[in-house]
């Protein structure tokens, strides 16, 4: 795993990098000079030493001579003995083709001579002619040209240096916003999902960007938790709620041995240990991983809907509000009986609980299913998560698991409408029979 002191800080990335480039401009730069001083110098003694040949090959065919002097700078030998003794001439030595070749004198330790081998014939006869250029003030002129670069590098140095501290000035300047960001998430308790100010300093697109999807990303986080409060909270009194019955019942069956007695309480056991079991098993079911593409599609009945309404309807007790089942078509879905017995279960009972008068529709389609009441409306009491217990909770969370879309809005003339958006793959494009 890596650790932080193992990871270089922005100004240290800087440096090395800068260094690095810095290195290599000066490296190419001498190696390029230093190339094509010894291109141009091999181009200038290949042209002098056969302008040489030319005149050694005149001059040695009216002259009875073995090595003559060609101004400027070449000399003309017969034979590779006249040579100076102080070359080091390869015993390969190509003809015609100027080759370098040092010198170890007293004077000069390495002193570069170009010398050319090339068969000449002079009279009647063809000899072997050795051409030698050597220019004592090109070479001088290319040492001055290298203390010249040298001067040069020096100052490239300068400019290097005086480039490396802007750079990291204007580095620093840079960083010290994201520093500071750190500093401050750094120091941040883990409780704390408040949103993050931009910094102070200069502030880059790039760095707003980061502060902005650490704010998404903290009010995400910020929503699961409400949620799983909220969860929390409601949990307790809708699992409670069954759990009271039964604990009520169990009590009363120990008060009277009268069969249709101990049938009722038998009949109230079984409702709320079914309601219990329901509850867990759809939310269950929300917290495991499923195929959804392996559920097999079903259709949703009439009966199915009425039964569902049947369990709630105790919510409309003292109520002059009566329910109905409208089939619009057939209505198929991707989901287990259990889960739709809860998705639209809550949204009956909540139906039920603000409908004072009235009617109550529970309405379906190819399309849609929608519950419709003509209760107080969404203006006159808060909805959504808070507005029932867990149900409305559970509701969502089961639509956006199967891909549907829970809508809450108000009826044209009095009460609301939640409505399920079913995905085009869970409905058919027509009824079928």
């Amino acid at each position: 795993m890596i650790t932080s002191k193992q990871v270089k800080s922005a100004k240290q990335l800087t440096f090395s990098y800068f260094s690095i480039v810095a290195f290599a401009i000066i490296s190419i730069h001498f190696a390029l000079l230093e190339t094509t001083l010894e291109d141009f110098e091999l181009i200038n003694a290949t042209n002098r030493l056969q302008h040489a040949k030319e005149v050694a090959k005149e001059v040695l065919s009216e002259n009875d001579v073995q090595t003559i002097s060609i101004p400027p700078f070449s000399h003309a030998y017969i034979g590779k003995e006249l040579l100076p003794s102080d070359l080091n001439i390869p015993d390969n030595l190509p003809k015609d083709t100027a080759v370098a070749v040092g010198s170890d004198d007293s004077i000069s330790i390495e002193s570069e001579y170009f010398i050319m081998r090339s068969d000449l014939t002079i009279g009647n006869d063809k000899k072997t002619v050795y051409l030698l250029y050597y220019d004592d003030i090109y070479e001088l002129s290319e040492n001055q040209v290298f203390r010249n670069q040298a001067k040069q590098l020096c100052i490239t140095l300068l400019l290097i240096l005086i480039s490396l501290f802007v750079i990291l000035s204007i580095s620093r300047r840079l960083t010290a916003p994201l520093s500071e960001l750190t500093n401050e998430l750094e120091d941040r308790s883990v409780t704390d999902l408040s949103p993050i100010q931009p910094p102070r300093g200069v502030v880059s697109k790039e760095l707003l960007q980061l502060v902005t999807s650490f704010n998404l990303y903290s009010e995400r986080i910020h929503q699961l938790l409400e949620r799983e409060r909220s969860f929390n909270r409601y949990a307790s009194h809708e699992l409670r709620t069954p759990l009271m019955v039964m604990k009520g019942s169990i009590s009363l069956l120990g008060q009277s041995n009268d069969p249709a007695f101990i049938e009722k309480q038998r009949i109230r056991l079984l409702h709320a240990s079914n309601e219990m079991n329901d509850f867990v098993t759809t939310l269950l079911s929300l917290t495991r991983e499923e195929n959804l593409t392996n559920l097999s599609p079903r259709a949703l009945g009439h009966d199915e809907l009425s039964s569902i309404a049947i369990e709630h309807q105790h919510l409309l007790a003292n109520k002059p509000v009566e329910w109905r089942v409208t089939m619009n078509g057939e209505t198929t879905v991707k989901a287990p009986e259990t889960t739709m017995k809860i998705l639209i279960g809550n949204l009956i009972k909540n139906a039920f609980a603000c409908t004072e008068q009235g009617t109550v529709t529970i309405e379906t389609s190819p399309d849609s299913i929608k519950v419709i009441d003509s209760g107080i409306g969404l203006g006159s009491k808060p909805r959504g998560v808070e507005g029932f217990g867990l149900g409305l909770l559970i509701a969502g969370d089961i639509c956006r698991k199967y891909g549907w879309q829970l809508n809450h809005y108000n009826n044209g003339s009095q009460g609301c409408i939640a409505e399920i958006m079913l995905t085009p793959g869970d409905t058919p494009s027509e009824p079928q029979g």
